[in-house]
């Protein structure tokens, strides 16, 4: 093994060892999220975060929730030199049929950070949206087959 050697020009994107060391990185964020007390509950599991790739989706019941992670995720990824697309991240609140919609602001604030609220959203080729409804992803599906 070699000693320790400091990089100062980082990698290219697309390099080998770049997306090992990404990975290493975003498993840290990610295992950090984990660790705050938020979530979903989904059989015996509290979720918190879903991740695949490059792709995060946090959850949470409340904003207040959502903040917390946000706050955790966003720190720990600035130790690690990551940063968070802020045009690329949106937000959305999933409520039951039965709730009154209370707040519609169209963004959230958190840190220096500015998030678009979303009613829908695609994540990992399944269209979720706000209200619990897959007929807007039945309807792409079925123009699709057209």
């Amino acid at each position: 093994m070699s000693s320790v050697f400091e990089n100062k020009t980082g990698l290219k994107q697309g390099a080998p060892l770049s997306t090992i060391l990404f990975n290493l990185a975003l498993q840290k964020v990610i295992r950090s999220i984990k660790m705050v007390p938020s979530g979903i509950k989904i059989g015996k599991e509290q979720l918190n975060v879903l991740t695949y790739a490059v792709d995060i989706a946090l959850t949470g019941k409340n904003e207040i929730e959502i903040r917390k992670c946000f706050v955790e995720m966003e720190n720990i990824a600035r130790k690690f030199g990551l940063q968070i697309n802020q045009g690329k991240t949106k937000y959305m609140i999933v409520e039951s049929k039965n709730c009154v919609k209370k707040n519609k602001i169209g963004y959230l604030k958190i840190k220096n950070y500015k998030f678009e609220r979303v009613e829908n959203f695609k994540y990992l080729g399944v269209i979720l949206n706000e209200d619990y409804n897959n007929q807007i992803d039945l309807q792409e599906r079925k123009f699709k087959k057209c």
